[in-house]
């Protein structure tokens, strides 16, 4: 067998390529309002979740979860710019709020995240 040193990274450099294609074609979190980890003080009136792909509108949930359980919002919608919102009906107190979200991408798999905010006591 004939093998020079530049096929067996030829065929390396392939396969490192083939694994970072399949990796992205996921649908993924991009950015949120309010900010991941943000430190807010007033509390929002919707959260939005922007994805490096389209959600898909039936597999798609925001919720929110604080300081004393489960916070109902408005029903998530798909947004412009690859996003998910859902109004906050009530003001939210000062404290930890979790944001869980649920979507699917261009290729059907379900995935799931979740990013943390905070909403701090006037002064």
């Amino acid at each position: 067998m004939n093998f020079r040193p530049y096929t067996l990274a030829a065929t390396t450099l392939l396969v490192a390529l083939a694994a970072a294609v399949t990796v992205s074609a996921h649908m993924a979190y991009s950015k949120s309002m309010p900010a991941k980890d943000a430190a807010l003080t007033q509390s929002p009136d919707h959260l939005q979740v922007w994805f490096t792909q389209d959600p898909e509108p039936a597999l798609s949930l925001l919720s929110l979860e604080g300081p004393n359980g489960e916070i109902p919002l408005g029903q998530t919608t798909v947004g412009d710019e690859k996003s998910l919102v859902a109004d906050v009906p009530a003001p939210l107190a000062p404290g930890t709020y979790t944001v869980k979200w649920r979507s699917a991408g261009d290729d059907g798999h379900v995935q799931r995240g979740d990013f943390a905010f905070s909403i701090r006591a006037a002064e």
